[in-house]
Formats: structure tokens, sequence, C-alpha cells
């Protein structure tokens, strides 16, 4: 990664990227060396994404052919505005962000036992209310779904974390930003500043 200041390998960003982000983006090879970036619902399971298609169709057919995969997810923060740092300039508007670069291999799942397990992070994902019996390889209700449902992962072989809350700032212009997202005061904004305070933590209040 271009700048180090940025880059996390903190577990914890991945499983918070993991769990906010709806949609993430795998990204597969073509015979004729095109790169496809596919949306998908997904979810993280021991490490790993999880997601559901058919086991058939353009995804399929690429996973199985050339199962070297990439998956991107971003969880956006807030946008900072040119304006906050000068009258005239576009330049300084940016954007902040976590976001996770998993390298790996697709695969598709075969194991009841592991289709059923990933079927349940997504439920659990996308639908944290309950309101179902939980997804289970041995109770009937599930057997003839999980029979004809394709299931598959990106195994992780590694991956990359971006944490861009200002870093290449100094600390007195990203106290700035807290304080101008802080009276802006939107969700997003406040959530953002808490993030700003915490790259912030340790350093010389002069900085």
């Amino acid at each position: 990664m271009r700048r180090g200041e940025l880059a996390s390998a903190d577990p914890a960003v991945f499983d918070e990227v993991a769990r906010d982000c709806v949609a993430g983006y795998l990204a597969l090879a073509t015979g004729d060396g095109r790169l496809r970036a596919i949306a998908v619902n997904f979810a993280a399971l021991d490490g790993d994404i999880v997601f559901h298609g058919a086991l058939e169709g353009e995804k399929f057919a690429l996973m199985q052919a050339r199962p070297r995969a990439a998956f991107t997810m971003v969880k956006e923060y807030s946008f900072i505005p040119s304006t906050w740092s000068s009258p005239t300039h576009a330049c300084p508007a940016t954007q902040y962000f976590k976001s996770v670069e998993v390298q790996g291999r697709a695969e598709v799942v075969t194991d009841p036992a592991l289709k059923a397990r990933a079927l349940q992070a997504l439920m659990e994902k996308m639908q944290p209310g309950g309101g179902y019996t939980p997804i289970d390889h041995t109770l009937p209700m599930y057997q003839g779904s999980l029979a004809h449902v394709g299931v598959f992962r990106v195994v992780t072989e590694s991956w990359t974390g971006k944490v861009k809350f200002g870093q290449n700032a100094t600390a007195a212009v990203r106290r700035q930003v807290a304080l101008r997202l802080r009276e802006r005061g939107l969700p997003l904004d406040l959530l953002t500043a808490d993030e700003i305070d915490r790259t912030l933590a340790g350093e010389s209040p002069a900085g």
C-alpha cells in the first residue's frame, strides 16, 4: 500500500467492515483476460467470505475455471468537503472510510454442515432480529433447500485493510475536522469524529 499510515492488519477492522457492509465485490478473471467485479451479499465465516447463488451462469463458470479471486468491501464514513480547507480549491475534498481487500481462491461449498453455517451467518448478518428457525443441516425443513442452493466461499490467503481518517494530515488539522463534523452533527459525522479521535490517541497535542 502506497500510504503505509493508512494500512491496518487489525482483525477487528476485518470483522467490522465485513459485518457492516451489505455488499462486497468479487473479482474474477475471464478466459480472455478481462476482469469481472460482481457485487454480492456476503458474510464472514472463520475468516473467509461466504455467499450464495446459482450453480450455473457466468459467475459459477468463472469460479470453476479460474478459482483465483479477490474480494473488496468498503465501509463508508463522512465526506469532507473542500470548503472546510479552502474557499476555492477542490483538491482538499476527501472521503473517509475503512476497507478490506481479500486475496484467495473461490470454491463451491459442498459439505452440508458448512453450507448451513454459511447460510446461517448470512441470516444473522442480514436479519439480526431472528424470527426463524436457525439453519441446521440435520433439520428436515432445511435439507431440501441445502441440497439445491449454491453456497460459495472465498478462502482467504491474505488480506489488506485500509483505514482513512486523515492520518496524512497534522493532528491539528484532524482535530479541526473532528470539530467541524460534530458541528455538522449528522449521525455518520459523529461516528467519523470518534474514529478521528482514535487515530489521534497518543499523538502530541501540538502535532
